[in-house]
């Protein structure tokens, strides 16, 4: 029987406790629930003391690792998981009760993967739905996975994925500034094998005042997450397949068609909430022809000042 570790990098406590209720609900149940108290100020060891489960183990970092570093924080983690398969939840999303059952069986039935994906719902504070994941295929390849991120038909996260352990461990999560980017470039890599994907959407991912993804600052952070990560994807080398489904998915991942999503990204993550004394910022768009450069002032202008 396949054992999972579920490992929560826990620093926020306000939806800790209906994140670990979540987990606990599963209908498979053979599996460990690791909290890494990531030096919280916060009350995350009473929290997690109110639950009498042996599965339940609590580690506290030293000094907190994510306050520099989120993805190392995440590596961290790792050490500590002794299943075969691996799920990094996070201390604010939650877990439908068949998020496990369904993502084993995926994993029985593809040997191959070494990553599960579940669809996502989008919540608010009130865990009132705002979004919608769009639907993959139960099997999708590592070219169709990257097609249907690039056109947006996929939510990234990192809590709706299960891992093979020791392949992640091997590899291990990739990292960005504050882990911008870090969920698909991560991901990617681990699809190397192809990606089973559950036709329901048994994950809610949170989104709040107090989540990072959800901040309006880290701007030069975010713009240089961009940078690394389209660099990343740039210099993906694959080989050319022979499947109709994957060759058409190859010749829309090449850089020529991966290019607009960088300048949309670009523009819409950073540049648009930038202050106009920082719009000098635009020039670290590397990535971007100087054309498109004095584009998006032209459009920072027109959005700031002329509507």
């Amino acid at each position: 029987m396949m054992k999972v570790s579920f490992i929560v990098p826990a620093y926020k406590a306000k939806f800790l406790k209906k994140a670990i209720e979540s987990i606990l609900a599963q209908s498979f149940s053979d599996f460990e629930l690791i909290i890494v108290d990531d030096a919280s100020p916060e009350n995350i060891r009473q929290i997690v003391s109110g639950f009498d489960d042996a599965r339940i183990s609590y580690f506290r970092n030293e000094h907190n690792i994510g306050e520099t570093s989120l993805v190392k924080q995440w590596n961290h983690c790792l050490q500590y998981a002794k299943g075969e398969y691996l799920i990094l939840a996070a201390d604010d999303d939650l877990y439908a009760p068949r998020f496990l059952e369904q993502c084993l069986a995926l994993a029985e039935k593809y040997p191959q993967v070494d990553v599960i994906r579940s669809g996502v719902e989008q919540i608010d504070e009130n865990d009132s739905l705002i979004g919608i994941d769009g639907v993959l295929p139960q099997y999708c390849s590592k070219y169709q996975y990257v097609y249907y991120w690039k056109n947006a038909t996929v939510f990234t996260c990192m809590g709706n994925y299960m891992f093979k352990t020791e392949a992640l461990k091997k590899k291990r999560f990739i990292e960005f500034p504050f882990a911008f980017g870090s969920d698909i470039a991560s991901t990617i890599d681990m699809a190397e094998n192809g990606m089973a994907n559950t036709e329901e959407m048994l994950f809610k991912f949170r989104i709040s005042s107090i989540h990072l993804s959800s901040n309006k600052g880290y701007l030069k952070q975010k713009l240089e997450a961009i940078t690394m990560l389209f660099t990343w994807l740039k210099n993906l080398n694959y080989t050319e397949p022979n499947n109709p489904i994957d060759k058409f998915c190859y010749h829309h991942i090449q850089w020529s068609c991966l290019y607009p999503k960088c300048k949309y990204d670009y523009y819409n993550l950073v540049i648009k909430n930038l202050g106009f004394s920082d719009l000098n910022q635009i020039n670290k768009c590397t990535l971007l022809t100087p054309k498109d450069r004095y584009g998006m002032i032209l459009r920072y202008i027109r959005d700031k000042f002329l509507k």
